[in-house]
């Protein structure tokens, strides 16, 4: 890893601190085996595109899913949820960052040791696409069906964020972009709808959200998780959980991923066809807004979603 990875100076590497050029592991390492885990720190505030106090949004449920990962794939953490959020927070003020951050754990084996494994935590800042009148969440974005099927959960475990699930993933990425599309949407093994790259996807028709159910090979998604609640109880839209059809993609009032990496995404059209009278659609604007409300601290409901970075 540089000393210029993404802006960090410092990430943390089997229980230390450590500048990020010293942060070496052999070539040999069978990272291709390992899990990872995306959480994300949001600036505190009314003005999410700037600097200022930082909060992680759902530590808990990130890490959790972390053990949950590592349990399905076989992997071991000797470390508890609470140690690795104390070692988030020190890394996050030694790179001394107060724009918006990207964490990413990854636990990998040690190669030729047996049951012993390598925990980093490197983390960055990114660029949000939430926030009032931010340009980039307008921006236009063309999707297409992916000829290549979601993994099924008999052949590989969907609900684990493994690195070996993501060729599956790039598989379909790469198709996508040589068509002259912005990504893919999988279908399952079944033909109905999953996911998109790395997001969960969610219709809106007829005044509700329709979202697959984990049964479709998706990820147990937190962000899609914290949506299905907000969105019912306190936007007051009602939520289908239930397989969808690729037909009901095409014939979607509007159409937007969601997730930590692309935390709520308008999608412009599916397979050149082009979702809705308006875009981005009012409802996933709607949602959008009270999603980065929400992350920015300014929902009281909700605080206990945000974990400060100082203590």
């Amino acid at each position: 890893m540089s000393v210029a990875f993404h802006g960090a100076k410092y990430c943390w590497l089997n229980g230390e601190i450590t500048e990020t050029d010293k942060a070496l592991v052999s070539a040999m390492e069978p990272i291709h085996l390992g899990i990872y885990e995306g959480i994300k720190a949001y600036v505190e505030g009314k003005n999410l595109l700037g600097e200022g106090r930082l909060n992680i949004f759902g530590w808990k449920p990130h890490l959790d899913r972390l053990l949950l990962s590592a349990r399905v794939d076989g992997l071991k953490i000797n470390y508890t949820t609470d140690v690795l959020l104390d070692a988030i927070r020190e890394l996050v003020r030694l790179n001394e960052f107060k724009t918006n951050v990207y964490i990413q754990p990854r636990v990998w084996p040690k190669a030729n040791q047996q049951g012993e494994f390598h925990l980093l935590i490197p983390v960055w800042k990114f660029e949000t696409m939430l926030g009032k009148n931010n340009p980039v969440f307008g921006k236009k974005r063309r999707f297409t069906v992916s000829s290549w099927r979601r993994i099924a959960s008999d052949a590989l475990p969907p609900q684990a964020k493994s690195w070996g699930n993501y060729a599956n993933t790039r598989l379909g990425v790469n198709e996508a972009r040589r068509l002259g599309y912005d990504g893919p949407i999988f279908l399952d093994a079944r033909g109905f709808v999953s996911e998109g790259a790395v997001a969960s996807i969610m219709s809106v028709r007829d005044g509700a959200v329709i979202t697959p159910p984990v049964t479709a090979s998706i990820l147990e998604s937190v962000t899609r998780n914290a949506l299905l609640r907000f969105i019912s109880e306190d936007l007051d839209i009602p939520v289908q959980v239930r397989d969808m059809t690729r037909v009901e993609l095409y014939a979607s009032d509007e159409l937007f991923l969601c997730g930590t990496n692309v935390e709520v995404t308008p999608v412009t059209s599916i397979d050149d066809i082009e979702i809705g009278a308006q875009y981005p659609g009012p409802v996933t604007t709607r949602i959008a807004e009270y999603y980065s409300d929400i992350v920015s601290g300014n929902v009281q409901k909700w605080k206990n979603w945000l974990t400060p970075i100082s203590q």
